[in-house]
Parts: structure tokens; sequence; C-alpha cells
């Protein structure tokens, strides 16, 4: 440990595991110090092995954080629960390895929008491919080969190949698609890519990809985990370094000569920023903290996608990964075996998540919603065609305890992920306690327009699911409870699956109001949280200006999901890469830094 670096990261995410790596490599001198609140991930067994990525999420984990809103009025008063990374790499290490890239216009609305010079979609897409290695394609004129994060379609299940199959024969006018991460592909189904070595089955997440490598080549590079940053420090306005609180004991200082670059996350980074001084004087006055900058835009603009779920069994020679979802050991331990063996082969090598759609409805399926939505869509969509309203997809496992369903049941979960929900929310600090609860209004619902989208969404996946040849039956718990004389009543198993060409359910309002309180009680975060330092004009709310300063401050920066300012049409892991891509060459032209 040193006592004075030239650069300070707060957070050992995915952006700030790339951009330190990045900058480390080209001027290998500089100084480094990355303050992370989680622990190691090297070689995590949960972390490493893509089938096991749900254990993360199991109570006790160390793995991850879990952040609970305040009652949410539209879910039935019920609290949210969002779990974000908590171990180095962030949560490239434990997140579903879901490979999945915005589109061209949300980018373009970065730039052009939101006054962000280069920060569209043709700027940007050299740092996408710069990121990775897309072994599906390597040749592709979007995809990169040379980059550390390894995508791959491997290892899909006997489940999604048939998937695709019913697909292209039910859902024939949408049909398929070898891409649909091209920035501009919509609409069409696709065997979906994942974050995994299709070489050795092992997840590829940032810090075994990029920074461990250089953490053993380099001491200049330090890591202090289980760190917790209480604030960052300043002489006037300028950035000079951090007071942080190791193993929740000894508080330290770290002086920063040049930068101190928070990437805390979206629910870390805007609370170092409050408990700082920067922010809405209202906040800080009533959580104690003296006024250093106003800046009223942090913590202002919480958003995430909204997931719905559902579920059916399927046949019991369906290979799903519930054995390891549901924790059981004896299986988990013969799959590991066979894993070590075959150096990652196997169906611990995926994550299960085999087919999905960017879904967009059809001129004849809007016929049927409201016509506010209707102006919504045309305002929204109708004139950008890579845009998509939610994210269908299909999974070879039921993700979630497992212990009120039958033993060694086969189960198939559903999802339907709004893309760009209309509610948003907050995200502040109480206190200048680090371990005090946030603020936290995820806003989910608040948008009558956000229900409505959804439950077309739940209507639509159904069809999907129950023509799968392996479907024996609906999970009723994972189900609205519609009445039992309703032709839209759970079928329960045992059943078959209806043919292809079979009508498509009718639901009665009555019925709608059922899915409506299902979805009240059940929508959940996909961990995609973002926008709590949006990156646009300070007139506007915003953060961060398109270098990432912090605005009215010096030498320091934001840089991971919070500046995001408006939503990207995707799982969010690909853009939190590509965040650290932009920071490091930000960072190096301003330091004067060659070869990043």
């Amino acid at each position: 440990m040193f006592t004075e670096y030239d650069l300070i990261f707060v957070g050992g995410g995915f952006a700030a595991c790339v951009t330190a790596s990045r900058l480390a490599a080209a001027a290998p001198d500089l100084k480094i110090l990355i303050v992370e609140a989680g622990s190691h991930s090297s070689s995590l067994p949960q972390v490493v092995v893509p089938g096991l990525y749900l254990s993360n999420l199991a109570p006790g984990s160390t793995t991850m954080k879990f952040h609970t809103s305040n009652p949410v009025e539209y879910l039935g008063g019920r609290v949210a629960v969002v779990p974000t990374g908590h171990t180095l790499g962030g949560g490239s290490a434990v997140n579903s390895m879901i490979y999945a890239r915005g589109s061209a216009s949300d980018f373009d609305e970065w730039k052009s929008e939101y006054e962000n010079p280069g920060w569209g979609a043709e700027e940007l897409t050299p740092l996408m491919q710069k990121l990775e290695t897309y072994q599906p394609s390597p040749d592709s004129p979007t995809h990169g080969n040379t980059g550390g994060m390894k995508g791959s379609i491997g290892n899909t299940t006997a489940f999604g190949l048939e998937a695709l199959e019913v697909v292209k024969e039910y859902d024939s006018a949408r049909g398929t698609a070898g891409d649909s991460n091209d920035l501009k592909t919509v609409d069409k189904w696709v065997l979906w890519p994942k974050w995994v070595d299709e070489n050795t089955g092992r997840r590829a997440d940032a810090a075994h990809e990029f920074l461990y490598p250089v953490l053993k080549a380099n001491e200049n590079v330090v890591v202090s985990v289980e760190s917790t940053v209480n604030r960052v420090l300043f002489d006037g306005t300028r950035a000079t370094g951090i007071e942080y609180t190791v193993h929740g004991g000894e508080t330290l200082t770290a002086r920063a000569s040049k930068l101190v670059i928070v990437a805390a996350g979206t629910l870390g980074s805007s609370a170092v920023l409050e408990r700082s001084g920067i922010g809405a004087p209202d906040v800080l006055k009533a959580a104690g903290v003296e006024v250093l900058i106003e800046l009223p835009g942090v913590g202002a603009d919480y958003q995430d996608h909204q997931l719905l779920k559902q579920a059916v069994y399927l046949d019991d020679s369906a290979e799903t990964l519930d054995f390891a979802h549901g924790g059981d050991q004896a299986q988990i331990a013969a799959h590991m075996e066979h894993w070590r063996a075959t150096e990652g082969e196997g169906i611990l090598a995926t994550n299960g998540i085999d087919i999905g759609i960017k879904y967009k409805p059809s001129a004849e399926e809007l016929e049927g919603l409201s016509p506010e939505f209707q102006d919504f869509f045309e305002e929204k969509f109708a004139s950008k065609s890579d845009k998509s309203l939610v994210w269908i997809a299909g999974s070879a496992g039921l993700l979630g305890p497992h212990e009120e369903y039958p033993p060694n049941a086969k189960i198939s979960m559903w999802f339907s992920m709004l893309l760009y929900p209309e509610s948003h929310g907050h995200l502040h600090i109480r206190s200048k306690d680090v371990n005090e609860r946030l603020d936290f209004d995820c806003g989910f619902l608040r948008s009558p327009l956000d229900l409505e989208a959804l439950r077309h969404a739940y209507k639509r996946t159904r069809e999907y699911a129950r023509r799968h040849p392996m479907y024996r039956g609906e999970v009723h718990q994972v189900h609205p409870a519609f009445h039992g004389s309703s032709k839209a009543a759970v079928a329960r198993p045992p059943q078959g699956p209806v043919p292809v060409d079979a009508p498509d359910l009718v639901y009665t309002a009555e019925d709608d109001k059922v899915i409506d309180e299902f979805i009240g009680q059940t929508v959940s975060t996909t961990w995609h949280s973002m926008s709590t330092c949006a990156m646009k004009p300070r007139a506007k709310g915003g953060v961060v200006d398109s270098e990432l300063n912090v605005y009215g401050t010096q030498n320091l920066k934001v840089a991971d999901l919070s500046i995001s300012p408006s939503n990207v049409g995707a799982n969010t892991a690909a853009t939190a890469g590509l965040i650290g891509e932009k920071a490091a060459i930000i960072i190096a032209r301003e330091l004067g830094i060659q070869g990043v």
C-alpha cells in the first residue's frame, strides 16, 4: 500500500476493472488504488462456473449486496429487493451472463438529446468491439475478436434448440436471425449469447479477464477489498483523495494526485457523492452533510428494467439447471466433477437462458391495446426501427428456490423484461452512515403504461411457452390466480403442448385485473440500475459532463452505469464495460497517455 496514488477508483466493478486495467497497461508507472466494498472473486466457484450463478443470490451470499426500496404503492405496499455485485468485478462476476447490447438509437440519443459529443453509436462501436471476443462470429462488422470479454452461444440445451423451432413456425412473421446484438436487429428470435468462454466453459468477467492479470504483473496497481469509501476528500472543490474504512474497522485516507474516479455502481456512486457534500441541499442538510456543491441531479433519477416471470413444467427428459438453482448438492458435485474433468463441458457451462427476442408489438397486436398506449408507442417506438418494447426469453430451469415444487421437477421459466420503463424513482442517503438504508424509491409500475406493457408481454410470452414440445403444464405459483371458470385458467399438469396453430388464449376484463394483481405482486428488478449520476447538461439535472467530470469540481469523475442519461434496450453488462472503455480513453487523453 502507498500513501499517495495517481488515480483512485471508488469501487471495483465492471467499469472500474476495465478502465484501471487499460490505463495500467498503457502507463505501468501509474500508481492506482482500487477500493472495493466486497471481497476478492478469484476462482470462486459461484463466479467462474456459469451454472452456479444463482447461488450468488442465496441467503448469506458474500458476493452480493441486497438493497431494499421504500414500500411501493403500486406493488401493494411491498418493498423491492435490488441486489448488486459485492465482489471484485461487480455485476460481471455475479450476473446471469446474458450478453446483450443496446440499440444504436440508444447511444445516439445520449449524444444528441442529452448533448454528449463522442457518445453516439458510431463513436462507441469500436469500443464495444475492443471490449470483447465474440466467438459465434468473430468477423462480424460490429463485434470484436481480440477483447477480454468472451461471448458465446455454445452449450445450448435441447430446450433452447426446440424452442427456436417452435417460434419459427408459430411466430413466422417475426422469424429468426443469427444476431440481434448488432445494434439494429429487433423482433427476431435468436439463440441467445452468453458471457461464457466456449473454449473453457468459464464465465467471462471483468476481474478475471482484465484486472487480475494486471495485478499479477504490476505492483503499482493496488486493490483494497472489504473496504468502504465514506467520502471523497477535497481542497476547496478539487478532489484530493478519499476516506475509507477497512474491514469495518480502521479508517484510512488515501491521496490522489491526478484523479478520483467514482465507480461504485448506480446504488453506490450517488451515495458517495452525497456523503461528500455534492447533491441537493435539502437532501444533504437532512442527512447532516455540509453542502460543498449544489447539484440536485445526484440521485434524482433512478431507472431499472422491470421483470415479469412465469413458469411451466417440462418433460422429465429435459436437461435443466434446476438441480443447481435448487441447491441439490449431490447433483452439483457430480456435474462439477464432469465440468472439471472435461475442462468446461456439460450443463454447468451454460446459464440455461437459451432463447430470446427483442420484441416489438405488431400493428395488429397494438390494436388490442389502449389508445393511450398506442399514442405512447407511436411517439417512442414507431419511428425507431431498432427499439423494442420488451425482451422475452426462455430458460432451462426455474430461477429461484425450489422447496415448494415437486422433487426433481424440470421447469422452464420465461421472462418479460420491460426495456424502456416510464416509471422512474430516486436514490438518496439518509445520513453520513454508509451502513444506513438508503431513501430508495424504485418507481416500479408508477406509470400505467408500464403495467399495460407487462400485461401484454405476459400474454404473448405464455403462448410461446405452452407450445414447446417439452411443455407439461403451467406452474400455478408463477402465474396469475385466474378463476377456475376462466378460459385463461392455469393449465396444471399433466398436460401436453398445445398445437402450434392452436388459437391464442382469450382474456376477459376480469382476467386482465387478475394479471395486473399478479404483476403488482411479483414484478421485480433485473439488477439493471442506472442513471443516478446522469451525463447531461447541469441545467437539465445532469451530474457529469461528456468527459465524466462532476459539475463544479476538479479532478473528480464518475464512470459506471450511473452516468447513463437514459435507458438502453438490453441487459446492462455490455454497457457497463463500454463505459469503462470510454472512461479509459477520456482519462488517457487528459493525462497524455498513449496506447490506450
